[in-house]
């Protein structure tokens, strides 16, 4: 099977990119034919190893530097962009001969060119946000008249969305927002990138809490370092290590040198090896303000750890089973979380059994098992394409 994928850009470190590359790896190594589009990431390199045999294209269509023009201006050098994304995504597909077309991320803007450019060759749709959290958005942007604007371009999307042959999202709960609209919605979490064969190894960092992720609003780090300054004083041999970036680093260590935790909480730079960084601690930490799935809890609980998570809308409750393999956190409620992290920390027998609950869930995403779904929406697709 040619099966080609359409993602902004590859260059990141992030879950969303580290899915979709495990996934196109796992379909080169099966005799399969992949190719990956991006569109945005201009001359950067992707920071994941990809098999030999997978092709790589950018479009050259950079999107994100409308910011600098005015309203007018912006919806007419967009025009321009869309035109030349159609245009040479068009000859992309028929080169490569295309037999599958899969829409990795912000099919919201594009994807009627996708579609255009596409022709009868199947297009697949993957959602890596959650609905809600989408909608919420557009009900709140800006002024009347925007938010008029926004919700019939959404609405507009949504139309062109009927055409796909799957939208494919990460939750039951997402997929039960989207079939409010149409029905050919497909749930498939995401993998996870290593199921170590052992995690103890290495030996435990004695009362280390950790947090993996971007620092950025949505993720809302402030959170974690707030609710342990709280308990901090009570349980002195604890401390929390943070591994991330983003435009908030700064502000997050302001907070933490105001709270006086400068040698309980580090921030680190993100590592290639954070499994060993999962193995060394005792709980993973996720604060987040929302999240789609959370890649980072699947990670931590593979490799036997705990996690206490904010109970999101959508995402951590279908991975993290409150008291068993884990902790859920009143949404958004910092003073819940300081209690939750306590509990972890008083109650060792437990929450060691936790671990190993975890890791038999986190069993269940690895790789192998998560594909052979995904093949099956392919092959689905591939038999819509063999039938035009």
């Amino acid at each position: 099977m040619r099966i080609l994928i359409i993602h902004r850009s590859f260059a990141l470190v992030g879950g969303a990119e580290r899915v979709i590359t495990d996934k196109a790896n796992y379909l080169a190594n099966k005799g399969h034919q992949v190719m990956l589009v991006s569109y945005e990431q201009g001359q950067h390199s992707v920071p994941y190893d990809l098999h030999a045999s997978i092709e790589y294209k950018d479009l050259d269509c950079r999107f994100f530097t409308l910011s600098k023009y005015s309203p007018l201006m912006r919806l007419y050098h967009f025009s321009r962009l869309r035109s030349k994304f159609r245009h040479s995504l068009r000859q992309i597909i028929t080169s490569f001969r295309a037999e599958v077309v899969v829409m990795a991320s912000d099919w919201q803007t594009l994807i009627d060119a996708v579609l255009d450019a596409s022709g009868t060759v199947p297009v697949i749709a993957e959602f890596h946000n959650a609905y809600d959290y989408v909608m919420r958005n557009v009900e709140v942007s800006g002024g009347k008249l925007r938010q008029k604007l926004t919700k019939i371009y959404y609405w507009h999307t949504l139309k062109h969305l009927r055409r796909c042959a799957r939208l494919v999202v990460l939750t039951n709960a997402d997929a039960n927002n989207w079939r409010r609209h149409f029905s050919n919605v497909e749930v498939i979490p995401n993998p996870v990138t290593l199921y170590p064969d052992v995690v103890d190894d290495i030996p435990k960092d004695k009362g280390r809490i950790i947090f993996v992720g971007r620092f950025n609003h949505e993720k809302r780090v402030d959170r974690l370092i707030l609710a342990f300054s709280m308990i901090a004083d009570k349980y002195p041999e604890w401390h929390v290590d943070i591994f991330g970036e983003g435009n908030e680093k700064q502000k997050l260590l302001a907070q933490i040198a105001r709270l006086e935790l400068d040698n309980r909480i580090i921030i680190h730079e993100p590592t290639k090896a954070i499994y060993d960084e999962y193995k060394r601690s005792e709980m993973l930490v996720l604060c987040s303000e929302h999240e789609a799935y959370s890649l980072v809890l699947v990670e931590a609980m593979s490799c036997g750890i705990p996690c206490v998570s904010m109970d999101c809308p959508v995402g951590p409750r279908e991975l993290v089973q409150d008291g068993i393999t884990g902790l859920l956190v009143r949404n958004g409620d910092v003073k819940d979380l300081a209690v939750k992290m306590e509990w972890m920390i008083t109650h060792e027998f437990e929450r060691q059994e936790m671990g190993q609950k975890a890791r038999e869930f986190a069993a269940t995403r690895q790789l192998h098992k998560i594909m052979l779904r995904w093949l099956n929406v392919y092959n689905l697709a591939h038999d819509i394409y063999l039938n035009k």
